[in-house]
């Protein structure tokens, strides 16, 4: 075996991954995969960039279990050193002549292509659909790509991807896991900080010193927090936080989640300065209504389109009591969606998603009751994560309590 000396994945863990993925493409005809997607390259060949850079890289994997990738030079090292790929298919491509690398990255992965015996096979590809997010590769480039290989066929590979990412191994489970209880005690910290007068920034940064402190931090620092109103107040915007100060009758969400080995949570919790008139509170109530009607269908042998019906059977009515007020409870075609290395994976949970839930999926459950159209309130949209279990659900965001949280 390969010696790492900083690998971002265990031995076992990219060894698993990559006998998946070998019997996922024999059963989809697939005798190779064609990845430029970041988070691909990350899960299927363990492959993580330091910063946030756009040249090229790409990564073969094929059905007989031989794994490659093609990068910027910069990035030679990094690969031999946190990889478990064999040095000698790791291909490098720029940086100073005196290297010797092919200047254009075509020629790099186009060479890995053919060392891999793929140059008149069927390879799978990024084509369409949530694969496709932070690609690499600009249209020339594929173009070029495919030509080279008049004789192979590119095939969409999309399910093949997400039928293994949407099931969480038992190492990311327990990463994720992690996470979550990291991202609860930033959220619970930055609301036990919060006074009167204080800016929403400030606020914000008591959540990103907590969860740095609990080791939720790493190059590129990543991670998605924002408050839900941000600069306008009580529209449902999802801007930046503010300079804005915190003053009586401010109602915010936090939503999102830190980040940790290239891993993201999207959770949210809401809080307001001084007691939440009674509009609020009944949205609230409502909301939570909602989310426990829906999470008792996140269990295996349901559909994920199950999941938003019983969402709906409490949402979807303008209760009595507010009809004339408020025209709709509800803003979005979905109510929640997966995790992983993405902030947002599918399935997602919309009325016509008829996937299967099963033991690993990761979901975030967020049931709105919201003002609508007029937006006087936030509204009640409390956000959760669960883990699919043999028999049911596990709530890994439990640890802080679903409530609009009221700051005196």
């Amino acid at each position: 075996m390969k010696n790492v000396p900083f690998p971002e994945i265990p031995f076992e863990e990219f060894d698993s991954r990559k006998k998946r993925a070998v019997k996922l493409m024999e059963e989809d005809g697939l005798d190779g995969l064609l990845l430029f997607n970041n988070q691909n390259l990350t899960y299927f060949l363990g492959f993580r960039k330091t910063w946030l850079f756009q040249w090229l890289h790409a990564g073969i994997i094929t059905k007989k279990g031989e794994a490659g990738i093609a990068i910027p030079q910069i990035m030679h090292e990094v690969a031999q050193q946190t990889t478990w790929l064999e040095n000698e298919n790791i291909k490098p491509w720029g940086g100073a002549s005196h290297w010797g690398y092919p200047k254009d990255p075509v020629e790099a992965l186009v060479g890995l292509i053919k060392k891999l015996g793929l140059e008149n096979k069927r390879i799978g590809v990024e084509i369409g659909g949530p694969a496709y997010i932070y690609i690499s590769v600009g249209l020339s480039e594929f173009e070029a790509i495919k030509a080279a290989f008049p004789k192979a066929k590119f095939i969409n590979a999309t399910q093949t991807i997400w039928k293994q990412r949407m099931v969480k191994t038992p190492w990311e489970i327990e990463l994720l896991r992690q996470l979550c209880q990291i991202t609860v005690k930033g959220i619970k910290t930055a609301i036990e900080s919060i006074e009167e007068g204080m800016s929403e920034r400030e606020v914000l940064k008591v959540f990103w010193e907590t969860v740095i402190l609990e080791g939720a931090f790493d190059t590129p620092l990543a991670g998605e927090m924002m408050f839900r109103g941000g600069a306008k107040d009580y529209a449902m915007s999802t801007g930046r936080a503010v300079e804005g100060r915190l003053t009586k009758g401010r109602q915010m969400f936090f939503d999102g989640g830190a980040s940790l080995k290239g891993y993201q949570i999207d959770m949210q919790r809401q809080f307001s300065i001084g007691d939440p008139p009674p509009l609020q509170k009944r949205l609230v109530e409502i909301s939570e209504m909602g989310e426990r009607s829906a999470e008792k269908m996140l269990k295996p042998g349901n559909r994920v389109c199950d999941v938003h019906s019983a969402a709906m059977s409490v949402i979807g009515t303008v209760p009595s009591d507010l009809k004339g007020e408020i025209t709709c409870l509800y803003s979005h075609t979905f109510m929640g969606h997966c995790e992983g290395l993405n902030i947002h994976e599918p399935p997602w949970i919309s009325a016509n998603e008829k996937t299967v839930i099963v033991p690993g999926m990761i979901f975030a459950l967020e049931i709105p009751a919201l003002d609508i159209p007029k937006f006087r309130v936030l509204g009640g949209f409390p956000e959760d994560i669960y883990l699919i279990t043999m028999d049911g659900h596990e709530r890994l965001t439990a640890g802080i309590e679903r409530k609009e949280f009221v700051v005196k």
